[in-house]
């Protein structure tokens, strides 16, 4: 062959990896993930560098308990949501129906069962509004007594009490919606849902901003929480329909014996919700009683920062938990479990990363943005990351254990979060910001973090040196 005809050929094979590798990439529910959540993290940033200018630190230390009042409401799903995604993955692998725990023998056919899935949404909606009427009520009662008392009175005063009322409403409306995010998720629509978490927070980012600008204050986050709820729910439920194929088809009616089977598996969910949210809720909520509101507003935009790092970074398993629960579901194990390690390895490496950025550069950029409130100190801030990277890790494996369909973790959840609370307690009223910091980490790593690790290492095939090594491998 010909020299001309030999560069040819390597041209054109050249241009057919090119090609392979853009429409890979292009169709990549990661790399349209990280694409998105790049945005998301850029705009988000530039909006809390915006919304630091214009709010004082008690505002923002005012918003910080908002937001840790909204996680406490989002318990009135009381663990529902965590089994009902998985469901869904269930009947879009085929599966015919689904038990109150474990799982059914592998299906015989490959195809999603629409006429069950039809059905479980429909119950679904008739679940999450009540449900949100429930937790929005509890919240507006319990909330307005903490806020009595963690609030001095010169702040407490008409525009306050005006934005925690829209926030309940925007709370009750982002839970009530909160189904359809799970649906989408769960029939696998990863790179929509990602569309739909770009889109719906751009929404919010851009009526914040406006509203900051023209001197709103705490009431401009709240229309921009309530607004990115509304984005979000009018194109996840599109999503979902169109996967499905619901448009124009019958009126099918909720059926409450699939909640009687939710129940086993939810009640465990919501025990551990509860304990979950003692912990990752209870610091700034604690802080806000007995620490200066320079420390509050600290604390809560640390945890902001950390949450925000850890979603970034679990975009490479939560890509995947669909896909991980379907080849469950199927019985395929050593796959589902050589492509959850190389995910984890993925997810704690971009987060340590992102960490170790935040560490070294967070406070010296809002210094030099001149804001009044900043991070933690750089010895407590790369303990608080160290915790997060920690618990994170665990979590994983916590949630690899509830693709089995079972729960076996509600009571250490319940006893951990009880234990960090009463500690947090003592301890911040006796230490300060350590005390806070520190009592989390010791009421988890006494048992939950080590069990957790531990059964669900158990409930997959692999060996260590096996999982180790299928981390570092490459592959999807």
């Amino acid at each position: 062959m010909a020299l001309a005809e030999l560069n040819e050929v390597k041209k054109e094979r050249n241009a057919k990896t090119i090609a392979s590798l853009w429409d890979r990439c292009r169709k990549s529910a990661v790399a349209y993930g990280v694409f998105a959540t790049a945005v998301r993290f850029g705009s988000n940033t530039v909006l809390l560098l915006f919304a630091l200018t214009r709010l004082s630190t008690s505002d923002y230390a005012e918003w910080a308990v908002f937001l840790a009042l909204g996680g406490f409401a989002n318990l009135a799903d009381f663990g529902f949501g965590s089994s009902i995604s998985r469901v869904y993955s269930f009947l879009w692998a085929g599966a015919d129906d689904f038990d109150a725990e474990g799982l059914r023998p592998p299906p015989e056919r490959g195809e999603p069962n629409f006429a069950r899935l039809r059905q479980f949404n429909a119950t679904t909606r008739f679940l999450y509004v009540r449900l949100a009427f429930g937790g929005t009520l509890l919240l507006a009662v319990a909330g307005t007594i903490y806020l009595m008392a963690a609030i001095p009175a010169m702040h407490r005063n008409g525009p306050f009490w005006v934005a925690w009322g829209l926030y309940l409403v925007a709370i009750g409306f982002s839970l009530g919606t909160s189904h359809w995010p799970m649906a989408c998720q769960g029939v696998n629509q990863v790179r929509q849902i990602q569309a739909a978490y770009l889109w719906s927070s751009l929404a919010y980012v851009a009526s914040a901003a406006i509203l900051l600008l023209y001197g709103f204050g705490v009431t401009s986050m709240v229309i921009g929480t309530a607004t990115r709820a509304f984005v979000l729910m009018v194109l996840t439920r599109h999503y979902y329909r169109k996967a499905v194929n619901t448009a124009g088809g019958e009126l099918v009616l909720p059926d409450l014996r699939m909640v009687k089977r939710l129940w086993p598996n939810a009640r465990k969910f919501g025990i551990i919700a509860i304990g979950a949210c003692l912990i990752s809720q209870g610091n700034v909520l604690i802080s806000k009683l007995f620490l200066e509101d320079r420390w509050t507003a600290s604390i809560g935009l640390s945890v902001q920062l950390g949450t925000f790092m850890l979603n970034l970074g679990n975009l490479w398993l939560n890509v995947k938990w669909p896909e991980i629960a379907i080849l469950r579901t199927q019985g395929k194990l050593r796959q589902m479990s050589r492509l959850f390690a190389r995910r984890l390895f993925f997810f704690m490496a971009s987060y340590a990363v992102l960490a170790l950025g935040v560490v070294l550069s967070g406070n010296r950029l809002l210094a030099w943005k001149g804001t009044a409130t900043r991070l933690l100190p750089t010895p407590q801030l790369l303990f608080y990351f160290a915790y997060l990277g920690g618990q994170a890790f665990y979590g994983a494996f916590g949630m690899l254990t509830f693709t089995e369909n079972v729960v076996p973790f509600f009571r250490i959840a319940i006893g951990t979060g009880v234990a960090m609370f009463l500690l947090s307690l003592v301890m911040t009223k006796m230490f300060g910001v350590w005390g806070l910091l520190i009592a989390p980490f010791l009421a988890e790593a006494a048992y939950s973090a080590w069990f957790t690790i531990r059964r669900g290492f158990q409930g997959q095939p692999l060996s260590l040196k096996e999982m180790i090594t299928a981390a570092f491998s490459v592959g999807s």
